[in-house]
């Protein structure tokens, strides 16, 4: 039996990932995997692995010097984040210890 409507693999999932409002889940995914290219090696291999739940995304950091380091530079590490992903994804960052 041949099928004439066929659809690529890409087309079935994005439709599927819509039609199961997985898309800010799977945004949310994307922003965690630019955490050590946007940081770093150095800082992110000091930090917990990014943790992210209805935008606001939350980070171990056992160092008080970094994680003020961090908290201090919150607002561009959101923009740069957002930036890449294009669209507003991340609205806060938490540093906890």
């Amino acid at each position: 039996m041949r099928r004439n409507d066929a659809q690529s693999i890409g087309d079935v999932l994005r439709l599927t990932i819509q039609e199961c409002n997985m898309t800010a889940r799977l945004d949310e995914q994307r922003a965690i995997g630019l955490w050590r290219p946007i940081v770093g090696d150095h800082v992110a291999s000091r930090c917990g692995r990014p943790t992210v739940k209805l935008g606001v995304m939350s980070i171990s950091v056992p160092a008080a010097p970094l994680r003020q380091e961090l908290t201090m530079n919150r607002s561009s590490i959101i923009r740069i984040i957002n930036g890449k992903l294009g669209k507003q994804v991340i609205s806060e960052i938490r540093f906890i210890s």
